[in-house]
């Protein structure tokens, strides 16, 4: 476990260290130490390349440590390809076993609504940096930009998308919702995603879908594993260091980990470099478990630091002359125990979480006549957060599951500001909102019933009420203003098997979203403009019916999956010009929309044109969304993306050299198709940072190659990822600058 710790702790000591204030410190001082250091970029980079040359011996320092005392533990490979495969073209050779949709383990097949589900290995092999990059391969999620970038489902965002920590929320401070850069996904066993309404099992938000990132558990078979990664990406020479110790028994233990990634600028396809993209995290996360009272009781701890920059005319051409940089720090823990039961009822559950953290949002304004910097718009935001979940699991029949209980949470914000005039060099504060925020609670009864062999029928209801909080503004003292508000929601679901290779399902469900505070009161900068609530907002409801088609063909050889769907938006909260206020730029109002479409995934074992000993895997993905706001006749809904087609072929080829036991190559490609349905800017301003720009076709390629090496300490495994191979020039949907332009990544990864 020491290895891992001076592995992290090297990495935050050496590399840029997140500010940690205290309220002796002086602020003015800092934020123009900050304005001087972005013209000393070469400097700046020459510094970065000796923390990640530090950051490396550390790592080597790690390896050389576990390589020693590997023999006393018992070997373990978690990293290496396991039979247990769930990529797009092994998911045929074992079930999907799933938590999310109902709370208890089952059989994706046993789900009435799309499910998806990335491992920890899958994000390993493609390098990727956040959650934005870990969905992005999914059909029905759309990526608009490279690091912070909204989380985009069947054409809604994150609001509408509920993300969740082992079943627990996540709450954004972002007007786009949650955005996920704050995550470490590496700590991750697998990422959940199940299609769909979910607001029965999870309340509000949960329109478009859920995606819920599942810790490794401390319980199981006896036996300590020690893992170490180190990764490096040519285009924004990315540096990125994971580590993973832990020690599992039956009766529980230890899991802990860590990640360090470190980024320079990015260059876009057409050879700019993109200013100001530059990011650092640092994460340390802990798993702790142990039985308790014949129950298993776990507490997940995790860390994290961030300091990153959203590159120049990222929000428009427009405002190309403002910068805008993010300090961030966050705490989180949740703890869930288990205790099986006797009767009827299989076992009762308890769950609690809490989040908080820190986060100053530093908006720079340039002026290119005098070429400095003129004034800074510095927010501090301060968010706390928490709730749980109490609810068991029934069985009062041999084919009839009953999952029911009661939850909640609690959300508060504080978002104090302060205006720096570098002309007059004068300073001002406002004092913004204090104590803002929601909080929710809800009851719920989710029912599952095996009609037949062949039939499967879930029923469930939901019934939830919030409350809406405006704090205390302008430091006056005064609570402010409160708002109640009620939602019921329910679900009808049914599967259908006529054989064990084919599954027909429907779905129809009714979810909710309940505005937030910043909707209903409060003022805010943000990278748009100003944004003042609406009190008088109501809750979005959504009516929506999903039809699906999934099975396996071929003997087996063939898998495929295809969803449709189809979403009628009630009181959908759109934002709109405010014309009554001075100084205000939008507001929120309700309005109806509809939302369609679907998804369509399939993979296949084509043969083994080589060797009996190799295998060639083709995959294939399809999305298509189109949304209408009912205001007018047929007007474009807001954030709608293309047609998008992916494929990808894959040989894998098992080996019996004395240094390599098997490879695999692959080749990717993806193609957006042109979107010229977008909305128009409301009252004819210059847009927002995504969704209002028409988009043209693209097609990009990515290749990658994988070798487990054998006979070395660690059995290492190499990975060699091409993303953009063809250094295209594009520009994603929505967005108004060009993607990464042709990027080279390496992972090595040793396992004992």
């Amino acid at each position: 476990m020491g290895f891992g710790l001076g592995f992290w702790l090297g990495g935050l000591a050496l590399g840029k260290a997140g500010p940690l204030l205290s309220p002796a410190f002086d602020r003015r001082a800092h934020v123009n130490s900050r304005a001087m250091s972005f013209a000393a970029t070469p400097g700046l980079r020459r510094c970065r390349k000796l923390h990640r040359c530090g950051v490396a011996v550390w790592g080597l320092w790690a390896f050389l440590l576990v390589a020693g005392t590997a023999s006393a533990a018992t070997v373990n490979q978690p990293l290496q390809e396991a039979a247990a495969d769930t990529s797009a073209q092994g998911r045929n050779k074992v079930p999907v076993m799933v938590i999310s949709a109902s709370l208890y383990e089952q059989d994706e097949n046993e789900v009435p609504k799309p499910v998806d589900l990335v491992t920890r290995d899958q994000l390993l092999a493609n390098m990727h940096s956040n959650l934005t990059d870990v969905l992005a391969g999914t059909p029905g999620f759309t990526q608009i930009w490279e690091y912070h970038s909204p989380l985009v489902l069947r054409g809604m965002n994150s609001k509408r998308l509920l993300v969740m920590k082992n079943g627990n929320r996540k709450v954004g401070t972002f007007p786009g919702g949650f955005f996920g850069q704050d995550l470490n996904v590496y700590e991750a066993r697998s990422t959940e995603i199940v299609k769909g309404p979910g607001s029965v099992i999870y309340g509000s938000g949960a329109i478009s879908g859920i995606v819920n990132i599942v810790s490794r558990s401390p319980f199981g078979a006896r036996e300590s594993s020690h893992e170490l990664s180190l990764g490096y990406g040519s285009n924004n020479q990315e540096f990125l260091g994971l580590f993973q110790s832990s020690r599992t028994t039956p009766t529980g233990g230890f899991i802990l980990g860590g990640r360090f990634r470190e980024t320079d600028d990015m260059t876009y396809g057409n050879g700019t470099i993109g200013k100001n993209s530059d990011v650092q995290d640092k994460d340390l996360s802990l798993t702790l478990g142990r039985a308790v009272l014949g129950g298993e009781l776990s507490l997940n701890l995790d860390y994290h630091l961030g300091d990153w920059g959203k590159p120049r005319g990222f929000n428009g051409p427009g405002k190309a002359f403002t910068q805008i940089r993010n300090e961030e720090e966050r705490y989180h823990a949740d703890f869930a125990y288990a205790l099986p039961m006797a009767g009827w009822i299989r076992s009762l559950h308890l769950t609690g979480y809490f989040d908080g953290g820190t986060r100053d949002y530093y908006k720079y304004k340039h002026s290119l006549v005098q070429d400095r910097i003129t004034g800074l718009d510095l927010v501090h935001y301060k968010d706390h957060y928490g709730g749980g979940r109490v609810y068991i699991v029934g069985q009062p029949a041999t084919r009839h599951t009953i999952t029911s209980g009661l939850d909640g949470y609690l959300f508060r914000l504080d978002n104090p500001a302060e205006i720096f005039d570098y002309y007059d060099d004068t300073a001002g504060v406002l004092p913004g909102y204090e104590g803002a925020g929601q909080e929710s609670f809800g009851l719920f009864v989710n029912d599952e019933l095996e009609l037949s062999p062949a039939w499967r029928l879930v029923l469930g209801i939901r019934h939830d009420m919030a409350r809406v909080k405006e704090g205390s503004s302008a430091g006056d003292g005064d609570e402010g203003r409160n708002r109640t508000r009620h939602a019921t929601s329910g679900n009808v679901g049914v599967v259908y098997s006529p054989g064990t290779q084919t599954h027909l399902s429907a779905n129809l469900g009714r979810a909710f979203r309940m505005p937030t505070a910043e909707e209903m009161f409060t003022e805010v900068i943000s990278c748009k403009g100003i944004k003042l609530g609406n009190p008088d907002l109501q809750p979005e409801y959504s009516w929506n019916l999903d039809l699906g088609l999934r099975g396996r063909a071929m003997a087996g050889r063939l898998e495929y999956d295809l969803a449709l769907f189809y979403n009628r938006l009630d009181q959908y909260i759109t934002e709109e010009v405010d014309r009554e206020h001075e100084d205000v730029d939008f507001t929120y109002e309700n309005t109806d929309a509809v939302i369609y479409g679907g998804e369509f995934s399939a993979s296949a074992l084509m043969g083994r044109p080589f060797t009996p000993r190799g295998g060639l895997h083709a995959g294939l993905g399809a999305s298509y969304v189109y949304g209408k706001d009912l205001t007018g006749q047929d007007d474009p809904l807001f954030g709608i993306p293309p047609l998008q087609i992916s494929w990808e072929m894959k040989y894998r080829q098992r080996c019996s050299l004395s240094w390599l036991s098997r490879y695999s190559v692959a080749i990717k490609g993806h193609h957006a198709a042109g979107q010229n349905r977008v909305p128009p800017v409301p009252g004819g301003g210059d847009g927002g940072p995504w969704g209002y720009e028409t988009s043209e076709a693209h097609f990009t390629l990515d290749a990658s190659l994988r070798m487990e090496l054998a006979g070395l300490p660690g059995l290492p495994s190499v990975r060699l990822v091409v993303r953009n191979l063809m250094d295209e020039s594009y520009w994603p949907f929505g967005s108004y600058l060009p993607a990464m332009g042709r990027n080279f990544k390496t992972v090595v990864s040793w396992a004992f």
